[in-house]
């Protein structure tokens, strides 16, 4: 019976964990051009070579709405080092493919997320890119049809 025990408070803490790291507060909020749609950038991380952004987009309006962002294309998202004016695009593997959430293509050229939102729905993306040089130590973010996030801070892993 303690066994079980145990196990049960192991379960509820892994829960209690995972709904933490969910739950966790953006580092900025950006407006969109897509309704009552919002941005929230949730982490900058830079481990070694390589530079992990992630958010959420989320739906506060009463209707659905259209969402895209690009990964590799046309109109896609990158980061720029203002300092050096250097920009960063998505990472791709060995086909091409982008290293970056819900991969499409979805136009012509063009490989991202395209999707309906729903009226207060939520939905995380990623995207790995090049990391700038450990001196650079904020980045800013640049996704089509949101407002720019500048000077983010890089976070070393």
């Amino acid at each position: 019976m303690k066994r079980f025990r145990i196990a049960g408070f192991v379960a509820v803490a892994a829960v209690a964990v995972a709904a933490a790291a969910f739950a966790a507060e953006p580092i900025a909020t950006a407006f969109t051009n897509w309704g009552e749609v919002s941005v929230e950038l949730m982490s900058v991380e830079r481990k070694g070579n390589v530079l992990t952004v992630k958010w959420a987009v989320r739906n506060e309006g009463a209707s659905r709405q259209p969402v895209f962002f690009g990964f590799a294309g046309e109109d896609v998202c990158y980061a720029v080092d203002e300092e050096s004016g250097t920009k960063y695009y998505v990472l791709t593997d060995k086909e091409g493919v982008p290293l970056a959430s819900a991969n499409d293509w979805i136009s012509s050229g063009t490989s991202g997320s395209k999707y309906e939102l729903e009226p207060g729905q939520v939905k995380r993306h990623w995207m790995k890119l090049p990391a700038p040089p450990p001196e650079v130590t904020a980045i800013s973010l640049f996704m089509h049809e949101v407002e720019p996030f500048e000077d983010v801070p890089i976070t070393d892993r």
